[in-house]
């Protein structure tokens, strides 16, 4: 099941690009990372504040009612993410997408390593590993997005 997962995601960074001008290839290939970063995100909010002990057991926590509501604050401001990344995964203007894709870039990088150093110390269990990997391929389309030729402004 992971490796089919991992490389499901490689796949999809391979056919990431963004190019300085519109072409339908080039938007699914934005739709088709934004669409995956959406739907992980609403998922996690969704977990996060209708069921926010559920889903810190799933990371083998425990909490108390500051936890449950630091994890529901959380899954409100995933939420707003989700629904944004949702609605704008049909950008057809390059300038737009791209200046998506460096504020996309910055918040997946900053989860990498919350994720990262979550599971190092121990905060939560080798579920973490999952989520950090999703995440890691998640930045990186959007930095492939970025840092390419394709991605630059022409």
């Amino acid at each position: 099941m992971r490796t089919r997962f991992s490389g499901f995601c490689a796949i999809m960074l391979l056919e990431f690009r963004v190019e300085g001008y519109q072409t339908d290839n080039e938007l699914m290939k934005y739709k088709t990372i934004t669409s995956l970063a959406g739907i992980l995100t609403l998922i996690n909010a969704g977990l996060f504040l209708i069921a926010p002990v559920f889903s810190l057991g799933l990371l083998g926590q425990v909490t108390n009612n500051a936890g449950i509501m630091n994890t529901r604050l959380s899954g409100a401001c995933a939420l707003g993410l989700g629904v944004m990344i949702w609605l704008t995964r049909d950008l057809e203007y390059t300038a737009v997408r791209r200046f998506m894709s460096y504020g996309l870039l910055v918040t997946f990088c900053i989860l990498v390593l919350i994720d990262l150093n979550g599971v190092l110390t121990g905060a939560i269990n080798k579920l973490g590993w999952l989520i950090f990997v999703a995440d890691l391929f998640i930045s990186l389309g959007f930095g492939l997005s970025i840092f390419t030729d394709r991605g630059r402004h022409r």
